[in-house]
């Protein structure tokens, strides 16, 4: 969805249409996609929030084992951090080197990608710092690889889960769980922390409570979440089929709609049989294996090979929609190409070092504390 989003906003961006209506005389299927309520394939922003919240439900069924929570939760705690790192950096790296070397703009395309790379003031170290340090505690931005926005959100939203699934375990005081619910809503309101972090909080909490709460639904119940979860994912500010809830939230309709949708689509998957089932074949697994180094890769690999294959069909054909056409789909067999060699040696190469590490730290502080 991610990927689909960001090639919409290559090639066709009033599919978004962020910057104003397309007209129907001049960009006429674009303008039918973007008035319908069919936006859920391409709409990144709920993609974002269905991830946060099946972040926030897994972490929580991972620590809430019958034995050794406490335990648990110390590991994962500990491995966190470098598992997120690990890839984030190497994306950084990968933005280094396609900005530095390769830097490919077209004057047909938008702003969105070629302004990818313009700031000028990319160096080798500053990827790593962007990698390891700016993106996860400062700005939660990069300037290398812009998706990794959502890093920051990650990090601090499982630290979140971790502290509810101590309480729940150990301290077991039910009111700190409402507490850091209605601090995150305080805090938003204020505006002392962006809104963006407060409502990829509010989804690990939502994914924390359906893993305590949560029952399974029918599939009648399920078919009509799922249906609402994805009309809610297709809003847009100037869509028509969302005049009605823009009346209420006007342009905040977006994003509201979208962390919204995150909710209803993940319940419904997750507590549905059948659902389930569809969600857990050899295809479904495989695409959850690559989605996150996917995520990473895609933007470095779109501004440089996707640009360069449309540039070249453009002069050749002088047609737009054949080369935004083509050009799409050999970006997108591209990447998930990539996809697999950077999963299998970086991605999973992240996790077993995180988890060795992890556990390291874990026999050196019992060892310490004996000899005490």
């Amino acid at each position: 969805m991610v990927l689909l989003s960001h090639l919409s906003l290559t090639f066709y961006p009033y599919l978004h249409a962020f910057n104003g209506k397309a007209r129907f005389e001049d960009h006429p299927i674009q303008y039918l996609i973007h008035e319908s309520p069919f936006g859920f394939f391409f709409s990144g922003t709920s993609a974002v929030f269905i991830f946060f919240t099946i972040s926030g439900y897994i972490l929580s069924r991972a620590a809430l084992k019958e034995k050794n929570i406490n335990k648990r939760l110390f590991l994962m705690s500990l491995k966190r951090y470098p598992r997120l790192m690990i890839p984030a950096l190497a994306s950084c790296l990968l933005g280094y080197i396609a900005i530095k070397f390769i830097n490919i703009q077209s004057p047909q395309l938008t702003d969105w990608i070629n302004n990818y790379g313009d700031d000028q003031n990319h160096s080798f170290l500053g990827a790593i710092y962007s990698g390891t340090i700016d993106v996860f505690f400062l700005s939660g931005k990069s300037l290398y690889n812009p998706v990794l926005w959502t890093m920051k959100i990650e990090l601090i939203g499982s630290f979140v889960v971790y502290f509810l699934c101590f309480n729940r375990a150990s301290l077991k005081q039910p009111f700190l769980t409402s507490c850091i619910f209605l601090m995150t809503i305080a805090l938003l309101l204020l505006k002392i922390i962006p809104s963006n972090l407060a409502l990829g909080l509010i989804s690990f909490y939502g994914g924390y409570l359906f893993s305590i709460y949560g029952q399974k639904i029918t599939s009648s119940m399920a078919l009509i979440l799922i249906s609402v979860g994805i009309y809610l994912a297709g809003a847009h500010n100037t869509s028509t089929s969302y005049t009605f809830i823009h009346f209420f939230l006007g342009d905040h309709t977006y994003k509201i709609c979208n962390f919204i949708s995150g909710f209803f689509i993940v319940y419904a998957v997750i507590f549905n049989d059948r659902l389930s089932t569809i969600f857990s074949g050899k295809f479904s697994v495989f695409m959850g294996k690559v989605s996150f180094s996917v995520y990473l890769i895609h933007i470095p690999i779109l501004s440089t090979f996707g640009v360069f294959v449309f540039n070249r069909l453009y002069e050749a054909t002088g047609m737009y929609n054949i080369a935004a056409v083509t050009s799409s789909i050999l970006s997108i067999l591209t990447i998930y190409f990539l996809s697999l060699f950077f999963y299998r040696s970086i991605d999973l190469k992240g996790m077993s070092l995180s988890n060795r590490l992890a556990k390291y730290i874990w026999v050196r502080s019992n060892t310490d504390t004996k000899r005490l």
